[in-house]
C-alpha cells in the first residue's frame, strides 16, 4: 500500500562562483513497516569561486541525512531507496544562467568515478537500511560528490541555477 513520506528537493545554484543546494519536497512508496516515518535533509553544495581557465576541475561536496523513527513498541527492520532526478540526464547535467550553461556531475564516491545519475534505474537509486527502534531514531548520513569540470571558458560570470529533487522511498 503506498504511503506518502517526506522527500527532498534539491536545489543547484552555481555562480562562476558556484553553488548547490538540496531542500524538501513530498511523496512515495512503502518499503518498509506502517509504523515508520522518515525524514530527509540536506546540506548545501557549494563550489564557490569557479575559474574558467584553471586546469582542475572545482569540487565540492553535500550531505543527505535521512531519519527514520517509529511509532511502534519494538525494533523494526527499515529499508529505503534515494533517487536523484534533475531536468537533464547525469551525463548531460548543466548549471543554468539564462542561455549559459556550466557542465556538472554528481558522484556516489570521493574519487568521482561513480557519477550518481538519473537515466536509469540502478545509476539512479542508492539503497539504504537498518533497524529503527523506539528510543533511537535510525540516522544515515549520505554524501553527495559534485565536480564543474575545468575548462568552460565559453561560460561568463554569473550565477547559475540546475534543480535536483532527491526522493525518499520506504
Amino acid at each position: 500500500m503506498p504511503l506518502n513520506r517526506l522527500l527532498s528537493r534539491a536545489t543547484a545554484r552555481v555562480v562562476l562562483l558556484a553553488m548547490l543546494a538540496i531542500m524538501p519536497s513530498h511523496a512515495a512508496q512503502a518499503l518498509s513497516g506502517p509504523n515508520i516515518s522518515c525524514s530527509i535533509a540536506t546540506t548545501p553544495l557549494a563550489f564557490g569561486e569557479y575559474l574558467p581557465y584553471r586546469a582542475v576541475p572545482t569540487e565540492s561536496i553535500s550531505e543527505i541525512t535521512v531519519t527514520c523513527t517509529t511509532s511502534g513498541s519494538v525494533e523494526e527492520p527499515w529499508s529505503g531507496v534515494i533517487f536523484l532526478v534533475g531536468p537533464r540526464p547525469a551525463i548531460d547535467r548543466q548549471m543554468r544562467q539564462g542561455p549559459n550553461a556550466l557542465q556538472y556531475r554528481l558522484y556516489l564516491d570521493p574519487a568521482r568515478t561513480m557519477v550518481w545519475g538519473d537515466n536509469d534505474a540502478m545509476a539512479n537509486s542508492l539503497p539504504i537500511s537498518g533497524t529503527v527502534s523506539p528510543s533511537v531514531p535510525f540516522r544515515q548520513t549520505i554524501v553527495v560528490y559534485g565536480r564543474i569540470p575545468a575548462m568552460q571558458t565559453s561560460s561568463p560570470v554569473a550565477q547559475y541555477d540546475d534543480q535536483i529533487t532527491a526522493t525518499l522511498s520506504y
